[in-house]
């Protein structure tokens, strides 16, 4: 009995080992990490993609480390419609230099977590520093850079391999290269802004996907266009008709005052015999002349 705990206990033992190394063994066919500064807050935001690598035995449970000064603020999965959604996780946990989290990677598709960290402020210089360290071997690792509003210099360590400019922002962008399991990846940022202004709250600019008729709660300009010009033209006959009916009534009640004043004209008013002025039948004598209008009776 003795003999078969200790084997039993020494499988075990040895078990151990093999499981960690094969959870220390996991891969990733891709991680990208993005840095965007002073997007929507004063910190960094940092973005972190990546995906299982084929082969990788299904469910899989996966730590990351994360800095301790950082805030975790999203852990998500891509659906088959392209778009991140929640995915649970535990965590995070302080301990050390760092916090770490854990996830379970249920299927072989893309995944993200995001994070604020504060960056390192002098006047207008800027400073921030990022490790990869979480172990696991990438097949392809590259960082993305937002360039943030105003800046005067900008240092990235590594060098960026690409720059593009689009919708008014610059996005640098590194090669792809590959890190084995338990190889580190340093960068090192700094700039000069003139600023404090936020890229997300800019009119000037626009990251987000261009706005079209089949944007959610967007309304389409053709679609009411035909609606628009009916109301109008609606609006316009009758605003015609009204001005028609008022009009009418003041042109007839003219009609009636001119006509009344002739009636009136024709009773109570007088001719001078003498030059032909008007003059009321109570004249005696001429306003223009003074010639007499009648006889007086005696």
């Amino acid at each position: 009995m003795r003999k078969f705990l200790l084997t039993f206990l020494l499988a075990a033992l040895c078990l151990l080992p093999i499981s960690a190394s094969a959870q220390a063994a996991a891969t990733l066919s891709f991680a990208t990490v993005q840095f965007w500064p002073e997007y929507d807050d004063p910190r960094m935001l940092v973005l972190t993609d990546f995906q299982i690598a084929d082969g990788i035995p299904l469910p899989a449970s996966l730590t990351f480390r994360i800095p301790l000064d950082a805030t975790l603020i999203a852990v998500a999965s891509q659906d088959e419609n392209g778009q991140f959604l929640d995915h649970a996780y535990a965590g995070p946990n302080p301990g050390g230099e760092y916090q770490t989290f854990s996830l379970v990677v249920e299927k072989n598709i893309p995944y993200r977590f995001e994070y604020y960290q504060p960056l390192s402020r002098n006047g207008a210089e800027r400073e921030f520093s990022y490790l990869w360290n979480n172990g696991y071997g990438v097949e392809n690792f590259q960082y993305l850079f937002l360039e943030p509003l105003n800046v005067t210099q900008l240092s990235l360590d590594p060098q960026y391999a690409t720059k593009e400019n689009s919708d008014g922002l610059n996005y640098y962008e590194s090669a792809p290269a590959p890190l084995a399991g338990g190889a580190e990846f340093a960068l090192n940022v700094r700039y000069s802004k003139t600023t404090n202004d936020l890229v997300a709250q800019s009119p000037s600019v626009q990251i987000a996907d261009p706005i079209d008729e089949n944007t959610p709660g967007r309304v389409s300009l053709a679609k009411v266009l035909p609606y628009v010009i009916g109301g109008v033209g609606v609006l316009m006959i009758l605003g015609g008709a009204a001005y028609y009916v008022r009009w009418g009534k003041s042109a007839q009640k003219k009609r009636r005052q001119r006509k009344h004043a002739e009636e009136e004209n024709d009773v109570t008013s007088a001719y001078c015999p003498q030059c032909g002025a008007r003059a009321k039948l109570s004249d005696k004598f001429c306003r223009t002349c003074g010639a007499r209008l009648r006889n007086e009776k005696s």
